[in-house]
């Protein structure tokens, strides 16, 4: 023991502190290398670097669309009885058609007799057109709603706005991961320090030029590798001594389906997402069927009204159904009120998100994240190895050299 207290340097000290900076460093590096850049930056193919999520979002993107899909979300659950939890919104979309149709009665249709027309004529065909226009939304709406999965194809959706916006994952990732990147970053801190210790006395018994940079690689894969797996293990919480230990992201489950729910409600299965889907995907075509279905509806009530036909002849009005649905076949789908509607159901993804993401086993739970992790996995830690080498050579030539 005097021996090796004899040659102990005061300089020694540092070992511990720059194994920490290692430890800290490397794993610093493989949150930013899961992450960044979001385009390949370098010399391709081999000579450079891409962020593993952005590299692999679609098949990340897969990934989340099938758990969403298949464990998370029931669309037609989501979608039905929508006129009962958005009745204003429905209203006003009633409104603002029935506006539009009545104007286009005093200006296209009728616009002499309309202003001659007495308030009583007036009021009439208002009250008819509200009527219609709740009756022709409330079909659409039905329609689509039972329909659900027909207009709304959940892994499209996903994978379409993943793809759109390659940096997405990523920002969902740090929203719903952000202590754990946190705990990767700040554990290779403590555990190189303790690491380095062992390394130090390590260096007084041998100090042979290799030893640094071997532990250097050592500190930073394994300081990576703990990291990235304490993360999610142990799924169960385990009994030690007096602690119990359970995976991080694991543990935080309540507290990760809400803000998980919030992401994806807000970035990916949001309304613009979902109207942008139905009107410009392949379900454009089987809901302007629809719409043009209720359109010919609608205008066989008016072509019965003997008030109406006061106004307008049925001549007119079957060129105005004809104008109408060329009208609506070159719209766009997207700044349809009723197709707003039908999409805008945020807060009813938010609930059913979150409420499945808390249900789910451990074991279900840790597949939201961890297939970010596993891929290319191994290359981090292979980094954070190389890394903590390169350091070490630095120290050997530089401190002890």
């Amino acid at each position: 023991m005097s021996d090796l207290l004899a040659g102990f340097e005061p300089l020694y000290l540092c070992i511990p502190l720059i194994s920490g900076f290692i430890g800290w460093f490397t794993n610093w590096f493989a949150v930013k290398a899961t992450l960044y850049p979001v385009e390949f930056v370098g010399i391709p193919p081999f000579l450079g670097w891409q962020g593993v999520v952005p590299k692999n979002v679609e098949e990340l993107g897969q990934s989340f669309s099938r758990l969403i899909h298949d464990k998370l979300l029931d669309v037609e659950k989501i979608f039905a009885d929508i006129e009962g939890n958005d009745s204003e919104r429905i209203d006003q979309v009633v409104e603002d058609v029935s506006v539009e149709i009545v104007h286009e009665f005093a200006t296209n249709l009728a616009p002499e007799k309309w202003a001659r027309a007495k308030d009583k004529l007036r009021d009439y065909i208002n009250t008819m057109v509200r009527r219609n226009v709740r009756s022709v939304t409330h079909e659409i709406l039905k329609r689509m709603g039972s329909e659900a999965r027909s207009f709304i194809d959940i892994d499209a959706v996903v994978r379409e706005a993943m793809a759109k916006d390659r940096a997405l994952l990523g920002e969902v990732m740090v929203e719903i991961a952000g202590p754990e990147f946190k705990f990767i970053e700040m554990s290779g801190l403590w555990f190189g320090g303790l690491f380095g210790i062992v390394q130090m006395f390590l260096w007084v018994v041998y100090p042979a030029d290799w030893v640094l940079p071997a532990a250097g690689f050592f500190v930073g894969a394994t300081t990576n590798w703990l990291a990235l797996n304490l993360i999610f293990e142990p799924k169960e919480p385990v009994k030690i001594g007096p602690f119990t230990v359970q995976g991080l992201f694991i543990k935080r489950q309540l507290e990760v389906a809400s803000k998980f729910a919030d992401v994806i409600a807000e970035n990916v299965l949001s309304p613009g997402n979902l109207v942008r889907h139905i009107a410009e995907g392949p379900s454009r075509g089987p809901v302007l069927a629809i719409v043009e279905g209720q359109v010919d509806e609608s205008m066989k009530e008016y072509e019965r009204d003997v008030m109406v036909s006061m106004l307008v002849s049925k001549e007119r009005l079957a060129e105005a159904k004809d104008d109408l649905k060329q009208r609506i076949r070159s719209a766009d789908l997207a700044t349809s009120g009723p197709v707003q509607a039908f999409a805008d159901q945020s807060d009813r993804i938010r609930a059913q998100l979150k409420e499945k993401l808390e249900e789910l086993d451990s074991q279900e739970f840790g597949g939201v994240l961890r297939p970010v992790f596993q891929k290319d996995e191994w290359k981090l830690v292979l980094a954070g190895g190389v890394i903590g080498a390169g350091i070490g050579f630095l120290q050997v030539v530089y401190l002890f050299g």
